[in-house]
């Protein structure tokens, strides 16, 4: 009798360590990250996408690191994501983007991950640039634009946009096209509403670019 309560007890221990060895497995490696929005699971489809997301080609001259997106906030998604990837891959403020194209620049990094401020967060500004014109890139009531343009600037609906490389922002990244052009409340200076194409809200994978800033 003593023996069949002993090997019972033993079944219900090895019954809740196999139920709780996934939790006690994410606790113990993502423990540096103290950001705790939604977590973005990564399937064995994931990863062979993650594998041909590899082969993309970065017309960008410059070490790069792929990697995919561990937390995203469904409330908070425009804001910042969370990636793989930190002081382990010597990654720094460093540019994130996808498909050639903008993402947002690293704001914080972790032991082994990195939060991520995207060009849509409200407090985000950009330098960018629009043909020989220098402006910002900043959310506006819920519109991406680029502001602090001159009225007789010379740009043009389809014109496209990039980083100006002022600051920490390394050059000619694409961001998007001019979408429409309207006047600011002074009417001395131009607003441009940019078509930026990116679905963030989606994306599982992206490119960081290693080069120093």
């Amino acid at each position: 009798m003593k023996k069949f309560i002993q090997d019972s007890y033993l079944f219900i221990i090895l019954f809740l360590i196999f139920l709780l060895k996934e939790p006690i497995y994410k606790l113990f490696t993502i423990k540096d990250n103290v950001y705790t929005p939604m977590r973005c699971s990564i399937t064995e489809s994931d990863y062979n996408k993650l594998l041909e997301f590899n082969e993309i080609d970065l017309i960008y001259e410059t070490d790069y690191l792929n990697t995919y997106i561990i937390y995203k906030d469904i409330y908070n998604y425009l804001n910042e994501i969370t990636i793989r990837g930190g002081k382990d891959k010597d990654l720094k403020n460093n540019v994130v983007i996808y498909d050639n194209t903008l993402v947002g620049v690293i704001d914080k990094v972790n032991k082994n991950t990195s939060i991520v401020k995207l060009i849509t967060n409200n407090k985000s500004k950009i330098s960018v640039k629009i043909n020989e014109e220098v402006g910002i890139l900043m959310m506006d009531d819920g519109l991406l634009t680029v502001q602090n343009i001159s009225n007789n600037a010379n740009i043009l609906v389809g014109d496209r946009i990039y980083t100006s490389g002022i600051g920490i922002t390394k050059e000619n990244i694409y961001i998007g096209t001019v979408k429409e052009i309207k006047k600011n409340t002074s009417g001395i200076e131009e607003v441009i509403i940019v078509d930026y194409q990116l679905n963030i809200k989606d994306l599982l994978y992206v490119t960081v670019i290693k080069e120093d800033l």
